[in-house]
């Protein structure tokens, strides 16, 4: 499934990043402008992968299970 992080996303980016910006906005982790492009690209690219596509339920779907799973401190300090 490698391929999957090849598909061109700049048409979807910044709808998909400000789901995602508005999915975590309650949770006590900032981002700058560049961790939330590349958390949205890597929820981008787990959406494709369980089958789903960039709509707005999926990519909140995914976000929320990131959130639930304790990703974002993870994703935080592995980017900063």
């Amino acid at each position: 499934m490698e391929h999957i992080t090849d598909i061109n996303k700049e048409k979807y980016i910044d709808e998909c990043k400000e789901i995602v910006k508005q999915s975590i906005a309650l949770e006590k982790i900032e981002l700058t402008d560049h961790e939330l492009t590349l958390l949205t690209e890597e929820i981008m690219d787990t959406s494709l992968m369980m089958g789903g596509d960039y709509s707005k339920e999926n990519i909140r779907a995914v976000t929320i299970q990131y959130i639930m799973s304790d990703f974002l401190p993870r994703f935080k300090k592995a980017h900063s």
